[in-house]
Order: C-alpha cells, then sequence, then structure tokens
C-alpha cells in the first residue's frame, strides 16, 4: 500500500514516520527542496526516540521506505490512500485537494487534516465526494497517537471502513465523528474550556489559579494557559477566529489581540501568559493557588458542549469521552467528570449560561450521575438508613451522611450504632474502595447528645454505653481497611471534633467551626484532651482547657483539618479525593492503612482510658450542674459569676 502526504509540516513529516515504520511506503510531496535532507533526518531521528529495541535497524529501513516526489499528478496514480496535511489555511486546502481529485485513481481514498474547518467545506472542489474524509490528529502523532475520523456530507461506509482499518494499521487509536461540525469532537469541547479560562481572567482570577485547578484538581497535563503558550497565543486565535466564523459561538477577549500585537506569543517568543528562558520551561505553578476558583467553572462548559455533540449526535458518549483522554490527556472523559461531580452541580456552575437541554432534561429526570446511579453512565447505586445515619453507596465509594439536622447531628446511642453499621455496610462490599463522611444541615456534629448523658444515673450506665456503643465504632474506624474522608460542613464540637483525628483526610468549608467544651459542660475531660494530645501535640491543650472556638484555618494550622475550601466546593473537593485515591494501586491503598492502623493502636490504650474517665464523671454532681447549666444557657457555679 502506498501513502502520498501532501504537505510535510511537523504532522506531515510525522504521520509519515508513523505510516513507514507501519511498513508502508510513502510519498513526501510539496514541500521545498532545500528542506529534503532535514526531513528525512527528522524522521530518522523521530522513529529512533520511539523506544524499540532495534530502533536504529527500524529507522534505516523505514527511511528507505520513504521518498521525496516532485511530480505531484504522477505521484497521485500510484497512491492508495492520500493524506493532504497543508497547513490550515481553507482555500489553499480546497484548490489543492481539487487537483489531487483530478489525478488521483477512482479507487483511491482523499483525506484532509483539518483541526477546525468542516470537512465538507475544504472538499467542496471535489466531484467524487464518496471518497473523501477527514482526519483530525490531535497533539502530535508520534506522542499522542489518536485521531478523529470525520465523515463528510458524502462520505461512503466504504470509505470510512478503509480509512479505520488503515489508522489501525500504524498504531493510532481513533473515533468516528458522525456530523462535520466546526472543531468535531476534542478541539470543540477544548477551545470552549480554553474560552472559559479566558473569561476567568477577565473576572480577576489570575492564570497560575486556573492553571493550579485545571492540573492539581481536575488533572489535566497542562493549564489553559499553559496549553495556550505551549501552542502559541496566534494559534489559539486563529482557531478561535475560524470556529466563530463557521458558526461556534465562541467569545474571543480583545486580550488575545492585544497578546498577539506585542508580540507575546507563548513559549516561541519567550512570553506570554508566562515567561520562557528556555523552550522546555514550564510556568511554575504552586498548589497553592488552586482552592479559590471552583473546577466546575472551568469544566462545566466543556460538559454542556458534550452534551451539545450528544444530542446533535454528532459523536456518541464513549467516543466524546474517549477523544478527551486519548487526545487531551484528561484523567477521564468530560461526560465522566459530570456524572462523578452531579448533574446538579455541574448546571449551577453554568447558571446565566445557555444550557443545552439535554442536561437540564437529565436534572429533571433525576439522572445525577454517581449520586442516584445513572447520568450519562449506569453506576451501581444503593441507598439504606441505619437509624440516623443515611448509607449510599455511590458506585467506588460510599458517602455516609449523619441525619440529625435539627440536633445538630448529636452523637445519641442510635448515631454512635448508626454509623458503625454504616461503616461496616461500606467495608464489607468489594465496590466500595473509599468512605466519605458529612453531617445534614449546617453541623458536622455538635459533639455527644447531652440530654442522653444527663440521664444515666451512676457510673456503671455511663461506662457501659462507651463501651457497648462508642468503642466498638472508634474500633471499626481504627481498624478500617479503605481510606475515609472527612467534610466538616459546619460545626464540629467535642466528640464531632474528636471523631475526626482517626480519620484519613479532613477536608473543611471555611466557615467551619471547631471546638472542645465538654470541661465547661461539667468537668467532662475531652477524648482530645488525651487521643488529641498522643495525635497532634500539646497545642490542642488550651482548648480542652477553656473551650474555645477555633475557625478551619486554625483547625488547619493544628493539624485536625488537611484542606479548607469555600463552602461551594466542599462535596465536589471530596469527590476529586475520592478520584485521585482511587487512582492509587489497591495493594498500596492497603499497605498505607495499614501503617496508619499500626500508628492509631498505639493510641487505643490512651483512648479507652479516656473514654474509661468521661463514663465516671458522667454521673457525678459537677456534670449534672454543667448540663442544667448547659440547657438553660447558664454558666455553672464553679465558673464563677
Amino acid at each position: 500500500m502506498r501513502i502520498l502526504i501532501v504537505g510535510a509540516g511537523t504532522i506531515g513529516r510525522r504521520i509519515a514516520a508513523l505510516c513507514a515504520i507501519a511498513g508502508f511506503y510513502v510519498d513526501l510531496a510539496a514541500i521545498p527542496r532545500e528542506t529534503l535532507g532535514s526531513v528525512i533526518t527528522e524522521i530518522s531521528q523521530g522513529m529512533r526516540r520511539l523506544g524499540e529495541k532495534e530502533a536504529s535497524e527500524i529507522a534505516v529501513n523505514a527511511v528507505n521506505r520513504i521518498r521525496i516526489v516532485e511530480n505531484l499528478a504522477e505521484a497521485c496514480r500510484e497512491a492508495d490512500f492520500i493524506i493532504e496535511a497543508l497547513d490550515e489555511r481553507a482555500e489553499v486546502k480546497r484548490e489543492t485537494l481539487g487537483m489531487l481529485d483530478k489525478s488521483c485513481r477512482s479507487d483511491a481514498i482523499l483525506s484532509t487534516i483539518t483541526p477546525i474547518t468542516p470537512v465538507s467545506y475544504i472538499v467542496s472542489a471535489v466531484r467524487r465526494l464518496d471518497r473523501v474524509i477527514g482526519l483530525n490528529f490531535l497533539v502530535t502523532p508520534i506522542r499522542a497517537r489518536f485521531v478523529e475520523i470525520v465523515k463528510g456530507e458524502g462520505t461512503s461506509e466504504h470509505t470510512l471502513r478503509k480509512t479505520m482499518e488503515f489508522i489501525r494499521s500504524i498504531g493510532v487509536e481513533y473515533i468516528v465523528v458522525e456530523k462535520d461540525v466546526p472543531g468535531f469532537v476534542a478541539n470543540r469541547i477544548n477551545l470552549r474550556i480554553l474560552s472559559e479560562a479566558l473569561r476567568l481572567l477577565e473576572e480577576g482570577y489570575k492564570p497560575e489559579e486556573i492553571d493550579a485547578v485545571a492540573r492539581y484538581r481536575i488533572g489535566m497535563l497542562l493549564g489553559p494557559f499553559e496549553t495556550i503558550d505551549s501552542s502559541g497565543v496566534d494559534m489559539i486565535y486563529n482557531m478561535m477566529k475560524e470556529a466563530v466564523e463557521r458558526g461556534m459561538d465562541i467569545e474571543i477577549p480583545r486580550i488575545m489581540e492585544k497578546m498577539i500585537e506585542e508580540n507575546r506569543l507563548g513559549v516561541k517568543t519567550g512570553r506570554g501568559f508566562y515567561e520562557y528562558t528556555e523552550p522546555q520551561d514550564r510556568a511554575k505553578i504552586s498548589p497553592g493557588h488552586a482552592y479559590r476558583l471552583n473546577p466546575l467553572r472551568l469544566i462545566a462548559p466543556g460538559v454542556n458542549e458534550a452534551a451539545w455533540l450528544l444530542r446533535n449526535n454528532v459523536a456518541d458518549r464513549d467516543s466524546i469521552d474517549r477523544a478527551m483522554v486519548l487526545g487531551m490527556s484528561y484523567p477521564k472523559g468530560v461526560l465522566e467528570m459530570a456524572d462523578d461531580f452531579g448533574i446538579d452541580n455541574i448546571l449551577k456552575a453554568l447558571e446565566g449560561r445557555n444550557i443545552d437541554p439535554l442536561l437540564s432534561n437529565m436534572a429533571l429526570e433525576g439522572r445525577l450521575g454517581k449520586k442516584t446511579g445513572e447520568g450519562f453512565y449506569r453506576w451501581s447505586y444503593e441507598r439504606r438508613e441505619f437509624g440516623p445515619v443515611i448509607y449510599e453507596k455511590r458506585h467506588n465509594y460510599a458517602l455516609i451522611t449523619m441525619n440529625r439536622p435539627e440536633k445538630l447531628n448529636a452523637l445519641n446511642e442510635e448515631m454512635w450504632r448508626g454509623l458503625n453499621q454504616a461503616f461496616t455496610q461500606a467495608e464489607r462490599d468489594p465496590e466500595v474502595r473509599v468512605v466519605v463522611i458529612t453531617g445534614r444541615g449546617r453541623a458536622f456534629s455538635a459533639g455527644d447528645d447531652i440530654a442522653m448523658m444527663g440521664s444515666w444515673k451512676n457510673p456503671s450506665e455511663g461506662k457501659e454505653f462507651f463501651m457497648k456503643t462508642v468503642s466498638p465504632l472508634l474500633n471499626t474506624i481504627i481498624n478500617y481497611e479503605k481510606p475515609i474522608i472527612s467534610l466538616v460542613n459546619g460545626i464540629a464540637f467535642g466528640g464531632g471534633l474528636e471523631i475526626n483525628l482517626l480519620f484519613d483526610i479532613v477536608i473543611a468549608s471555611e466557615d467551619a467551626t471547631f471546638s472542645v467544651p465538654e470541661g465547661l459542660i461539667g468537668a467532662l475531660p475531652p477524648i482530645a484532651s488525651s487521643l488529641g494530645q498522643a495525635l497532634i501535640g500539646r497545642k490542642i491543650t488550651r482548648y480542652c482547657l477553656t473551650g474555645e472556638h477555633m475557625d478551619a484555618e486554625e483547625a488547619k494550622q493544628l493539624g485536625i483539618v488537611d484542606i479548607v475550601v469555600p463552602k461551594d466546593q466542599l462535596e465536589i473537593t471530596g469527590i476529586e479525593y475520592v478520584n485521585k485515591i482511587t487512582r492509587l494501586a489497591p495493594l498500596s491503598i492497603r499497605a498505607i492503612k495499614e501503617i496508619s492502623k499500626t500508628y492509631k493502636n498505639m493510641y487505643k490504650q490512651i483512648l479507652e482510658k479516656g473514654l474509661h474517665e468521661l463514663a465516671g464523671l458522667a454521673s457525678t454532681e459537677d456534670f449534672a450542674e454543667g448540663m442544667r447549666s448547659f440547657l438553660q444557657k447558664k454558666r455553672p457555679s464553679w465558673t464563677g459569676k
């Protein structure tokens, strides 16, 4: 099989390398005579970098299958598959394809490489439209090895099948784009996200904040502004302009034109949104910038565009997500991301925009993603109630919600038992890899139910409660084999704070408040005064002695909290960490948890001693007076007037 590539720019040369390595004879046309030597050298070097054991021999044999041709008409008559790979100038492409159509054999397939312009426009000068098809190689084929095969208005099934066979034979992954729309799939979604990044820049966010969200929270290899700088500000501007001219409603901010006027084109000029000393430099972006911006602000417009593509039958669900994973190196497709974060949350991030009807209808039908068992995909879902505790299995993680909002999720006997049952249920389910716990309403948990404790008549009742109700849950958590993420959504007092000391990751909203006030309610020694000192050091003592409140940032400095986020990001940050954990190998997770278990077991005796002290003091007059005063909002006598 002989391949003719017209245009030997970067894409053309690298496609030539792939074809030659696969054993095809390759003709390269439409390149200046003086560049012939450098073309062969670059192809040879490119193939040597593939890492094959016999790379040198493969390179020599492959280069011998490549020839430079000057008589284009003659080369056309010999070619089985023709690839037009000229620069993205639609009129030049149209003229070239018209000429190729007149010269090539009737059974040859004619293809055009285009990232934005619809295939049907480019090939309008071709007479036999049934044998014409579009190819959109993403990034560089020698690295990415992914292409979108785009059907034109007249493309025949025979042409499509032959193209798919050819693409497979050169070792490239692909999707089929069923409708010829500007930008096709990956570039269309990507342009929408880049456009949103520029909009956020106009709102006052900094490039490093937006890129930090993309890199460290969404999981992209490059942030939007790194991508623009790497590709070239002028190139992205031209792509956006072409997309707009072909009917895509993208806003192009004035800053792009201004940067082009100032020659701030990105890496190639040393200045763009960042500055570069060497071409291989990467922008220095700190993870500390990642939590001011809600990541859904960035990703939701891409989801909205993907929904449009799906609803208009441009590509199917799996193809859309494959394009973003294989073509753009996303950790997962945008439709799967939408199911992770929740369609309801995506819609909140799109408020004030033109929302695709597919998303709106999904929300009305309750198809919100993993949280309901169905979104763009179907997921394993189970919901159970263990007393005042709601248990939801959301495919690969479980969400445990304390559900006494009217009592600020105070920990009574039913709550302790329900939590233990819920954690045990998640532990037994092999599909559940991470457990997330939170509280419903404005509190994570206000701590132990004081009224319940006040009903104990003697120390034995208190000891029995702690040993039969509290200890089983604490033992379950200490010996838990799966990671536990806590989402502290408001008040976390007493036991509500103390239980967080045993969780693996604690994420708090900015308005969360922490306190260990037990000493003010009857001289009870908080568990934090024993377990807390063992785990995080003496600094907790101040809060145990005074009952002072601390905000989320203070709790983070103390070591109780790991991450502090704006209130509207609490849920999605928990999901981000579920995704980060589940990318880790199960054996690695198990080993980490075993080490953690050993560490926590060292303090088990300290914890049990604290529980015994609590039980013994719960029936004293000090506790009784403190509890009465607390319920009546008065100070007990021993605190002074």
